[in-house]
């Protein structure tokens, strides 16, 4: 018989469709297998299925898809941040959806955040669930996001579910922050090193050479390799600044390249020391995403593949892909955790504990917890190991070149005193 339903996918659009099977239960778990989060489910007396859509239809639908504008929008994480919070407020204050999200529009600043909100209104006014809503923005809401809201609607705890959201926003937004600063003077360091060398390659060197023709004194090989690049970088300015705006015109491409994506993804976790804080970061955020899609009732399986969608790296997706067949084959996620070098054994012994106990969702939280204190340590250690490896590589260069252009100086000087 035919079933209609509406579920949410791994990249956190709503689809909907109709599916053949035996009964309800047959039609859900084939739907669950597809890695789809079930929203609405109903039997239906339009037997239509997918393979039975024309190609007219197909193309038509694929044009719609291209032509979306609101793929394209992008909103702050601050703002998503103000969303929850306000959300939170307003609805466990006792306010309608529709007028929370009024209020909220008044308040908006940015252009696309205020345009979002509108249209979330809209579409509630409309009598269409805010969750199904928030799913034709995944680059706003990504499915978790979604899921989540989802889990509060069927289960009428809309207030509770958007504060636990605006926790978890507020906690992502800390964790961002905390990058960004400790990269920060690094990056600072890093600038004022590269205009050191060009004010010297394109200024300094410049007058030493004219100084040591005047003179005629005989040069080191050191002091002849800088005039030589120096002489090359100012007498090719146009094609270096050419080569330099390609080299970040083709990096900038490369960061927007399905496959260099792909190949980052396998590499940036085994950086030395910085790969251990972004496994551990990383490792933080699939605990406490997954602890509250367990926590808020969302069915285990459907959890975990959720989770997937939130992080690129290739040893991640396989170990969550461990977690999924362990589930699948009816043993404990801790089971699958245990062989991975990237959960340490106390973690997964606690994740053991939360399974015997029912309390899962709950012991994946004070991991994630933990995890966030101990990576603002690390980032905190790593930015002051780094930051000292960059004044005294900063310093060896210009020490480099300070001694190979006085070095003639001091032979001259020698020289005229003999």
């Amino acid at each position: 018989m035919p079933f209609a339903y509406q579920a949410i996918d791994a990249s956190g659009r709503v689809v909907s469709d109709v599916i053949q099977a035996a009964n309800s239960d047959e039609a859900a778990r084939t739907l669950r297998s597809r890695g789809l989060l079930i929203t609405r489910l109903a039997e239906t007396s339009d037997a239509r299925t997918a393979s039975e859509e024309t190609p007219a239809l197909r193309l038509r639908q694929l044009v719609n898809r291209l032509l979306r504008r609101e793929d394209r929008i992008r909103v702050r994480w601050k703002e998503l941040v103000f969303f929850t919070q306000q959300m939170a407020m307003l609805l466990g204050s006792g306010a309608r959806m529709v007028p929370a999200l009024a209020a909220i529009e008044s308040q908006a600043s940015g252009f696309g955040f205020r345009r979002v909100v509108r249209q979330l209104r809209d579409r509630v006014e409309d009598g269409v669930p805010i969750s199904a809503a928030m799913c034709e923005y995944p680059a706003v809401f990504n499915a978790v996001f979604t899921s989540l809201v989802a889990a509060g609607e069927a289960s009428g705890r809309m207030p509770e579910m958007f504060d636990r959201l605006a926790v978890y926003t507020r906690q992502q937004q800390e964790v961002r922050q905390k990058i960004l600063g400790a990269m920060v003077y690094p990056a600072l360091l890093i600038c004022m090193s590269m205009g050191i060398l060009a004010a010297m390659f394109g200024f300094v060197l410049p007058r030493f050479t004219e100084l040591f023709t005047t003179l005629g004194a005989e040069l080191p090989w050191s002091t002849k390799v800088l005039i030589r690049i120096s002489d090359g970088v100012r007498g090719h300015w146009f094609a270096s600044l050419v080569a330099l705006l390609s080299a970040a015109g083709g990096m900038a491409v490369a960061l927007t390249s399905e496959a260099f994506r792909t190949w980052w993804a396998g590499v940036y976790t085994r950086i030395p020391i910085a790969g251990r804080v972004i496994r551990r970061i990383i490792l933080a955020r699939v605990f406490r995403i997954l602890g509250l899609l367990v926590d808020n009732s969302v069915q285990l399986l459907d959890a975990i593949r959720l989770v997937k969608g939130i992080t690129r790296s290739t040893a991640f997706r396989q170990l969550i892909d461990a977690v999924e067949q362990a589930v699948s084959d009816g043993r404990l996620i801790a089971s699958a955790l245990q062989d991975s070098p990237l959960v340490p054994a106390t973690m997964t012994a606690a994740v053991a504990t939360g399974e015997e106990s029912g309390r899962l969702g709950q012991a994946l939280l004070f991991i994630a917890d933990s995890l966030d204190v101990e990576n603002a340590q690390l980032l905190a250690s790593l930015s002051r190991i780094i930051e000292p490896l960059i004044l005294i590589g900063m310093g060896a260069v210009v020490g480099v070149v300070a001694v190979s252009l006085f070095m003639p100086l001091f032979d001259i000087a020698t020289i005229a005193g003999g």
